[in-house]
């Protein structure tokens, strides 16, 4: 009876015991079931995320890159929420807006995109996820290319028919014409890899010539039939102005009315480690009397061609068939008559005989010229862009006739920045340091002694780090004025030479060799400017400079200030990615 009882009390335990087993397992069961859900639901949810970003990602590539690249994109139009139902679940919308960069007087273009993507949740309902991406963009500027022009059609006096790439050119970086590249039938050019593996590229929208060169000269890309590059960047020359922080009169004494001469200004930028200094002095621009070879005083001439005004020693600007008896008259077209002089030395020697001397202390900014010529030499440290004018109406001196000056940019030194390898002006890597030049008329390498003038008399060679622009013709050197015993005036009715070389130096034979134009930067230009001239071509003498272009690849990240955007002829913009994230929300 005991035994009995004992035995059910333990049955009764054991069921108990195994209730409470069942019910915990239950528990683990029930526990872990809701684990693995909610894990599931994380795990559907960070896949959705990911879903909603790529759509997001997919949006801008498919939808967005097209609307950023079009013509709708210009200085005054904004394109902003814009509905595209096209998105077909990749995105809702797209944003598009231009944002100005504090500081860099640029302007960049942002486009963000909104992802969209579904879980179910526990009870089987649609989940929406999001995500927000957006992407910056900066508008390529000529700065990208280490070598553009516009037509290969060559620039200056006595041009001749064209200008090819011949043997001793060695470039790298982007090469880039609106025209066909021909090579020279007398020896080829090499386009060369960068020395650290940056890949050389060569375009033109035309054709190459190759005459009897092999594409073995290409080491990089090269590619025929490309986009036309829009030319000239007028709209990018209004937005230097209009982001100059310094603006210099070159045109205070040009009066322009009545029956008077106009005197002009020259200005002369020194850059400094502090900053730069402005100097400008007055000057006029011969002829100061008209004569013809039936005139009494005709062999005094030339010499009425090199007077000397207060400060200055002009030049002849003779140009182009007109020869020596009408000075220029070109009816609609009186503009080139003074195009090729350039005022040389002396400057005042004493400070307070300047018209404007002022030193400023600046690392950073936009130096307009307007109504003038500029002279540009010194060490640069900083970020800086000088830009001249459009052409100078003025009253010419010997008849009071209306004439128009061009407002080109002459380099009578070296420009080097700070912080270049001494001696060579090798750009370093990753310097902070920039300088854009960009005429409206020419960028002109000066015959001055520090230049290499006389053969090479007292110095030699030239060292430019710069990204230039000569917008209206070519980067070019100045070799009409030269001490060769042929070329020092005119041929029949051209100018090869304007006389001044000879008579400002003395002879030096059949050679003025100046060196090496050693440049590490951008040359862009409207036509094709010599360096050299010699034979084969209209000088059989030597004249001029050997090449030593080099890209500086510092401004593919960070160009001069403001300076211009390339787009295609066809309205198109060229952007590249600045930078590419996730928006918080």
């Amino acid at each position: 009876m005991l035994l009995s009882s004992i035995r059910r009390q333990e049955n009764g335990h054991v069921i108990f015991v195994s209730m409470i087993m069942v019910l915990v397992s239950l528990g683990f069961t029930l526990g872990y079931l809701q684990f693995v859900m909610g894990e599931r639901f994380v795990h559907l949810k960070h896949v959705a995320k990911a879903q909603a970003k790529f759509n997001a990602i997919a949006g801008l590539g498919k939808f967005g890159n097209p609307y950023l690249l079009s013509a709708h994109f210009t200085s005054d139009t904004l394109l902003s929420g814009e509905d595209l139902p096209d998105m077909r679940g990749y995105s809702d919308s797209i944003n598009c807006m231009f944002i100005p960069v504090t500081g860099a007087n640029e302007d960049q273009l942002e486009a963000s995109a909104k992802g969209v993507a579904f879980f179910h949740g526990f009870n089987g309902e649609d989940i929406e996820v999001t995500h927000k991406v957006k992407v910056r963009y900066t508008p390529d500027t000529f700065a990208k290319y280490m070598y553009f022009t516009n037509t290969e059609e060559p620039a200056g006096p006595w041009a001749g028919s064209y200008v090819s790439f011949g043997s001793g050119e060695i470039l790298e970086g982007i090469v880039y014409s609106n025209d066909n590249i021909t090579m020279s039938a007398f020896g080829c050019p090499d386009f060369i890899n960068s020395p650290d593996g940056q890949i050389s590229e060569v375009y033109t929208a035309g054709n190459f010539i190759m005459n009897t060169c092999s594409e073995g000269i290409f080491e990089g890309i090269y590619e025929d039939s490309a986009a036309v590059i829009d030319w000239p960047p007028f709209t990018g020359h209004e937005r230097v102005k209009n982001a100059a922080n310094w603006i210099i009169h070159g045109d205070d004494l040009i009066r322009g009315i009545g029956m008077e001469h106009d005197t002009l200004l020259m200005t002369e930028i020194e850059f400094r480690e502090t900053g730069f200094v402005v100097k400008q002095w007055p000057y006029i621009i011969p002829p100061f009397v008209t004569r013809s070879s039936g005139d009494p005083g005709y062999p005094s001439f030339a010499d009425s061609m090199k007077q000397f005004y207060p400060y200055t020693f002009s030049h002849n600007p003779f140009m182009y068939p007109d020869g020596m008896n009408t000075f220029g008259n070109y009816g609609e077209n009186p503009i080139d008559w003074s195009h090729y002089d350039f005022l040389d030395f002396p400057r005042p020697d004493n400070q307070d005989d300047f018209y404007t001397y002022r030193e400023i202390f600046a690392n950073e900014g936009v130096i307009w010229i307007e109504g003038g010529q500029v002279r540009v030499y010194g060490q640069i440290r900083g970020r800086f862009t000088v830009a001249t004018s459009a052409d100078t109406p003025y009253r010419r001196f010997n008849n009071y006739s209306p004439a128009m000056l061009k407002n080109n940019i002459w380099i009578i030194d070296d420009l080097i920045y700070e912080d270049s390898f001494e001696g060579s002006g090798v750009v370093r890597e990753g310097s902070n340091n920039r300088l854009g030049l960009l005429s409206a008329a020419d960028i002109i390498v000066a015959n001055t002694l520090e230049n290499g003038a006389h053969n090479g008399a007292v110095a030699g060679s030239i060292i430019i780090n710069a990204a230039m622009i000569a917008m209206n013709q070519s980067f070019k050197i100045q070799y009409w004025q030269n001490t060769t015993n042929n070329y020092n005036f005119l041929d029949g009715g051209l100018v090869k030479g304007d006389g001044q070389g000879q008579d400002y130096y003395g002879g030096t034979g059949n050679t003025d060799y100046r060196g090496v134009v050693n440049i590490w930067g951008s040359v862009i230009q409207s036509k094709r400017g010599y360096l050299k001239r010699n034979n084969p071509g209209p000088y059989a003498n030597t004249i001029g400079y050997d090449k030593n272009y080099n890209y500086d690849y510092n401004l593919r990240d960070f160009p001069p200030p403001a300076w211009p955007e390339n787009r295609n002829a066809d309205g198109t913009r060229n952007l590249s990615v600045a930078a590419f994230g996730d928006i918080t929300q």
